[in-house]
């Protein structure tokens, strides 16, 4: 009795240890071998309907849906890209959203081909398959529209408002002038295969509902159908009566081929194919490297990336660097992707895998790019008069970088000026500038030849005074303005003598002139006095000479006399001016 006493509670207790190391060692193994989509606590958004042949003019409704997987959502954003040449947005719907609050209204624009929302919920949030907005289209013109996913994410209710959206679904539409099965009359009264679902058939869709429709020319009695993966198969003789149209639904993924028979008088026709290639599953998930180098300050680190897509194989990838555009990286760019140069600083990188048939799943990571060394500043000018002194700055760095110096007023950038430290790391900069009076702050940061930048230095207060004037926009110190006016009475001063010395120069030559006019007209007056006076004699010597006459002659050497008088007189006054 003791010993079954002792022996039952440690056997129970190793069967409860056995079964506890046969239960984790189940889950263990049921987790690895699951796939790694049902792994994942991720969430999809997608298109509805994924594919779908369209007449011009035509309205439709597009549904832009949520997938939460098990993870409970309250909150979504994203934008969509459409083709504003083939579509148009006539309206936009919240009327059976999960979304009941929205931090921005569901907005569009058909000038740039852009949907956008953020809409949330609350506590305990949202769980399953749920629709968020819906958009009512018109096709415009004729063309291939591609509808995809920019900038998105779906928010789990974890209270970390942590992303969990991994994959996403695009669609495409295909707008025609009229949906025809064929523009010629049908060869040998064969019916002729279109799908409105997967119009062409060398494309890849994620629509797993496929829809086939054909003509049926007269003397058709009978049709008989059937969907598999054989590209030359037989539908079998069983009438489906008479038929125009199939649609199917959950289709697997893989290359499928609709056949079709037909039934006249002579019997069963030879069949008809129609291929289609659906592919509605992501390309496999799949984990970003960030590779820095070993240097936390390098500025161009590259990253490391690659999947797979089982059905329709990878088209491209996608990247996204912080608050960026995505941008298209071809299969040859990748491994290693070497990025554009970065600041400093932590940014989310998104990469985004997207197979052939629009579907996609994207990963994401952090880069975080260290400052180097800031410089310093170590020789500035407290107090500063601008117009009468050097501005003067010194300070250390890492040798041979780009010194950048900033001066700003109120957070304000007043100036930028650059320079570079030598191979001990020295750096200086002089400037003569003009500054408005005030108080500034004067601050450096530098960047090495990788491109790498630091962190600013610490700031230094300075004081400067403007010794000058203000004309508007212009400034102009003292010393300028007083030189420019010693400059401006100096060339006036000149200008003066040299018009005072011409001016001289012509009195000068005036008088010598006047002088010889006085002399000439002294001499020909006194010529002329004795000329009319001799004249004169002789007429009186001749008899008949009238009294009339004689007084006439009189009056002619008065005349005479006075006209010298006046023009000696004009002369002295000439000359006088002159003086």
């Amino acid at each position: 009795m003791i010993t079954k006493h002792i022996q039952n509670p440690y056997t129970k207790q190793t069967r409860n240890l056995l079964l506890g190391v046969g239960l984790v060692f189940c889950l263990v193994w049921v987790s690895c071998f699951l796939p790694s989509e049902a792994k994942a606590e991720s969430a999809s958004l997608f298109l509805t309907p994924a594919s779908q042949s369209l007449e011009t003019g035509e309205r439709f409704s597009m549904e832009v849906n949520v997938d939460t997987g098990s993870i409970p959502i309250n909150a979504g954003q994203a934008i969509i890209h459409f083709p504003y040449d083939t579509l148009e947005i006539v309206s936009i719907s919240k009327e059976n959203s999960i979304f009941s609050f929205w931090p921005e209204e569901p907005v569009f624009s058909n000038s740039t081909g852009e949907i956008s929302f953020v809409g949330g919920l609350p506590t305990p949030g949202f769980t399953g398959i749920g629709n968020l907005i819906t958009v009512e289209f018109k096709a415009r013109q004729l063309g291939v529209s591609n509808l995809t996913f920019g900038d998105a994410r779906v928010l789990a209710d974890d209270g970390k408002g942590t992303n969990v959206l991994v994959y996403l679904k695009s669609a495409k539409y295909f707008i025609l002038e009229k949906i025809t099965l064929s523009g010629k009359e049908p060869e040998a009264a064969l019916p002729q295969i279109f799908s409105l679902t997967h119009p062409q058939e060398d494309e890849w869709y994620n629509n797993n509902s496929p829809s086939f429709k054909w003509n049926l020319t007269p003397g058709i009695t009978d049709v008989s159908f059937d969907l598999n993966q054989k590209p030359e198969a037989m539908p079998d003789t069983v009438s489906e009566g008479i038929k125009e149209f199939k649609k199917y639904e959950k289709v697997l993924d893989g290359i499928w081929y609709f056949h079709l028979s037909s039934k006249d008088e002579t019997g069963w026709l030879e069949p008809v194919h129609y291929k289609i290639q659906i592919d509605t599953t992501p390309p496999n998930l799949f984990e970003l490297v960030i590779d820095n180098a070993g240097d936390p300050t390098n500025p161009k680190p590259s990253i490391y990336f690659e999947t797979s897509d089982a059905a329709s194989g990878i088209k491209n990838y996608k990247l996204k660097i912080g608050q960026g555009d995505f941008s298209n990286l071809m299969l040859a760019q990748i491994n290693p992707v070497f990025l554009s140069l970065q600041d400093p600083g932590s940014r989310e990188i998104i990469v985004r895998a997207v197979d052939k048939a629009g579907n996609s799943v994207q990963a994401e990571s952090f880069i975080n790019i260290e400052s180097i060394e800031s410089p310093e500043i170590n020789v500035w000018p407290k107090k500063y008069i601008a117009g009468e002194e050097v501005f003067y700055i010194e300070g250390k760095s890492l040798p041979n970088a780009e010194i950048t110096i900033f001066l700003k007023k109120d957070n304000k950038e007043i100036r930028k000026w650059q320079t570079i430290s030598n191979n001990q790391g020295e750096w200086s900069f002089s400037t003569r500038e003009f500054l408005k009076s005030g108080n500034y702050s004067l601050s450096a940061l530098a960047q090495d030849n990788r491109g790498a930048i630091s962190d600013f230095s610490d700031a230094k207060e300075i004081e400067i005074f403007f010794s000058g004037l203000f004309f508007g926009p212009l400034m102009v110190s003292f010393k300028t303005l007083v030189l420019s006016l010693f400059l401006v009475l100096c060339l006036g001063i000149i200008i003066f003598a040299y018009f005072f010395y011409k001016n001289r120069l012509a009195k000068r030559v005036l008088i010598k002139e006047t002088c010889e006019a006085r002399e000439i007209l002294k001499e020909n007056f006194d010529s002329l006095g004795k000329e009319i006076e001799k004249r004169i004699e002789m007429a009186d010597n001749q008899p008949g000479f009238s009294e009339a006459e004689k007084d006439v002659c009189e009056n002619i050497k008065k005349a005479l006399k006075t006209t010298k008088k006046k023009i000696e007189k004009e002369i002295k006054d000439i000359e006088r001016e002159l003086k």
